[in-house]
């Protein structure tokens, strides 16, 4: 638990484990257990086989503002044997609360969710979500009390309890085709929340639980408790270029048709975005989303709040600007931010 209550902020990580000197588990531009408390701030992590890993017990973690992209392994790297995958963030086995907001996350990959109760706000994201709903198998992980080390108790893995507010997905890298079959492997490549098209709403799963009946049968809901999938919240999110939406939201856009144009320019080291993004959102805005409109993580019983128990209210971008009433998807205020360095 070294890193508890830690803050790692503005650094440039870069170019790591590329090689496969060590591959396979605990390689990361930063890998941490146990990041509870812990605030990864305006990072910049870039062409490494893997961006952010919080591995075990990432409660009340916070992963904001951060430039990420081409995490990914080396095309030439083909030796490679093994390993956890590549993207911009991994959270694993951890039962939450972890916030990942504000964030411009461009790589193939962008997140890796074997895990429960994530809660994904006003990032931009390029790449598909990997994992959904597996790669946890039986294992039994702790959750802690508030804000502290002591552990509280020990739980699987029932995924879902995640949330989805306010991003911008954008299909720009193309569907993988296996070049044997042709099967079109679109779980590791088709961007957005679809992957929890099977997960419930909250109204959908309170029901099962019988709150109202003062003698409920524990064999009828144990399959609640054990087998079936935690809620999924979304809104406001848009879908562009082919992105494709959990089927449950309701307020959000999709636009498959309009041509998405968004690369990141690097010149004497300082680095920009230029994109039609903001051309193709045009006038549809979301609401203003706070720790209250989060809730709590399920298994910890902890809300999606600072460190001191404060609520967080998402009322400043990726560069730390004033969002107004009429609220943008994805990490920044407005669309003239975009003439701004990302770093």
């Amino acid at each position: 638990m070294g890193a508890v209550f830690s803050l790692i902020e503005d650094n440039h990580i870069h170019n790591i484990n590329n090689m496969q000197q060590l591959g396979g588990a605990e390689i990361s531009g930063i890998k941490l257990h146990a990041a509870i408390d812990v605030v990864i701030r305006r990072n910049h992590i870039h062409h490494s086989t893997m961006g952010i890993w919080c591995d075990w017990e990432a409660q009340g973690t916070r992963i904001s503002q951060n430039l990420l992209h081409d995490n990914q392994r080396p095309d030439f790297c083909t030796w490679a044997e093994g390993g956890m995958g590549s993207q911009d963030i991994f959270v694993e086995v951890g039962h939450g609360p972890t916030l990942i907001d504000n964030n411009i996350m461009l790589s193939k990959a962008s997140l890796m969710i074997a895990t429960e109760s994530v809660a994904m706000v006003h990032n931009l994201v390029l790449g598909a979500f990997l994992n959904v709903g597996g790669g946890t198998g039986l294992r039994y992980t702790p959750y802690h009390i508030r804000h502290r080390t002591e552990v509280a108790g020990f739980m699987t893995i029932l995924h879902g309890d995640d949330r989805f507010y306010n991003n911008i997905f954008v299909q720009k890298y193309p569907i993988i085709v296996d070049k044997e079959t042709g099967e079109k492997k679109e779980k590791d490549s088709l961007v957005g929340t679809w992957q929890f098209d099977d997960y419930p709403t909250y109204e959908e799963w309170i029901p099962n639980f019988e709150l109202d009946n003062p003698k409920p049968s524990m064999m009828k809901l144990a399959q609640w408790h054990e087998k079936e999938h935690l809620p999924v919240w979304a809104s406001g999110n848009a879908y562009l270029g082919g992105a494709k939406k959990w089927k449950k939201e309701k307020n959000c856009l999709v636009d498959s048709k309009a041509e998405i144009k968004i690369e990141l320019k690097e010149k004497n080291g300082k680095y920009t975005l230029e994109t039609n993004l903001y051309d193709v959102i045009g006038d549809f805005t979301a609401g203003v989303i706070d720790s209250d409109t989060l809730g709590k993580a399920f298994q910890p019983e902890q809300r999606f709040e600072n460190p001191d128990g404060s609520t967080i209210t998402f009322d400043r971008d990726y560069f730390g600007d004033k969002r107004g009433i009429n609220v943008l998807p994805g990490p920044f205020a407005t669309a003239a931010a975009l003439k701004k360095k990302v770093w």
